[in-house]
């Protein structure tokens, strides 16, 4: 069920979770990223006044200690001193994890909830919940026309929008970054399901934490983002949108366990391909090898719908203990980082549309 409103109760007496920071200027913020991520003491919010102090849009990232170019993208609009035509709200929520050495690999500390499956109540089960809550409730107080929630995919992967609700609005947002758009009516606790209750929302993914041009579209995309007069209407790009709709995601049963390599590596698990992410926004057929999978297929894999049916046998199946699609299926979000895998799911995917003769 989509968050309400009425879901989110006041603030009560406390002290902050978010550590707020003004209109940092250019020589105190560090000559680098990852210098400007140890000047933050932990989770924290950057207020940057705008031309139209009447006006706000929000953005957050680093949701994930891992996925580091919207802090970049934040970083080099500090730095360039760059004015936006509204007042911009930065929240940086996973700064305790992404310091952890070597820096931006841990996604979250551990035995701590994913912060991006936090966005329901209840809020008071944890720490991340309660963090989570206090950003709903600077959202009640800031009113922002619109919000971004700027991630990494897991694995290597072109950059692609993400939104539960479809109009002009949503479109334009994503357009800002790319022209690939998924909408979805899976609802896990996301920031973004928030769209329909406070304000409108997004989620960017600019691509793998490793690709290279990955910081420049969160630089781009972000910039444009917070100088534009209008970020609502579409036209920001000339090209089309691209649509997927209703992913479902492919997740580990509970007791299995995943691996990666050229051979099935479990007596009760799966063993998907080394190279599985370079599937990522690709077309995979019933030709296509995808893994290993060691027992019943309803025992190791599932895929369920958003009526909570399980869908597994009508996408996938099982030849003489390989893995491949039933259907021609386009890829996404798909990740070779086990942990991930093991967390959150090993990749979504939407049937293929054919072309017509």
């Amino acid at each position: 069920m989509a968050l309400k409103p009425s879901d989110i109760p006041l603030p009560a007496t406390g002290p902050n979770r978010f550590h707020y920071w003004a209109n940092p200027a250019p020589k105190d913020i560090g000559e680098t990223c990852a210098e400007f991520l140890h000047l933050l003491p932990g989770p924290t919010y950057i207020y940057i006044t705008g031309k139209d102090p009447q006006r706000a849009r929000v953005v957050v990232t680093l949701s994930h200690g891992n996925e580091p170019s919207g802090l970049h993208a934040i970083f080099e609009i500090l730095k360039q001193n760059i004015e936006p035509a509204v007042d911009i709200h930065c929240f940086i929520p996973s700064v305790d994890a992404a310091k952890q050495s070597p820096g931006f690999i841990y996604r979250t500390l551990p035995h701590h909830r994913d912060f991006n499956r936090c966005f329901k109540p209840p809020f008071d089960i944890d720490e991340q919940g309660l963090l989570a809550l206090e950003l709903l409730q600077y959202l009640l107080t800031i009113k922002p026309e619109c919000l971004l929630d700027v991630h990494n995919t897991s694995g290597s992967s072109p950059p692609f929008g993400v939104t539960t609700f479809m109009d002009e609005g949503h479109n334009a947002l994503v357009s800002l970054f790319t022209h690939r758009m998924i909408i979805t009516d899976l609802q896990l606790g996301s920031l973004m399901e928030i769209s329909e209750a406070l304000t409108p929302a997004v989620t960017i993914e600019c691509g793998g934490a490793l690709d290279a041009e990955s910081a420049n579209v969160a630089f781009d995309g972000l910039k444009r983002f917070i100088m534009f007069e209008d970020v609502l209407t579409d036209g920001h790009s000339d090209l089309m949108l691209e649509f997927f709709h209703n992913p479902l995601r492919l997740e580990l049963q509970e007791g299995s366990d995943i691996a990666y390599g050229d051979h099935c590596l479990f007596e009760d698990g799966v063993t998907l391909l080394p190279d599985i992410e370079n599937h990522n926004f690709g077309t995979v057929d019933a030709t296509c090898l995808l893994g290993y999978v060691s027992g019943d297929l309803t025992n190791v894999l599932s895929a369920k719908d958003s009526e909570g049916n399980e869908r597994i046998n009508d996408f996938f199946e099982l030849r003489d203990g390989q893995l491949f699609p039933a259907k021609v299926l386009k890829l996404f979000m798909v990740t070779s980082n086990p942990e991930i895998a093991r967390k959150d799911c090993l990749l979504y995917f939407v049937e293929a549309e054919l072309p017509r003769n």
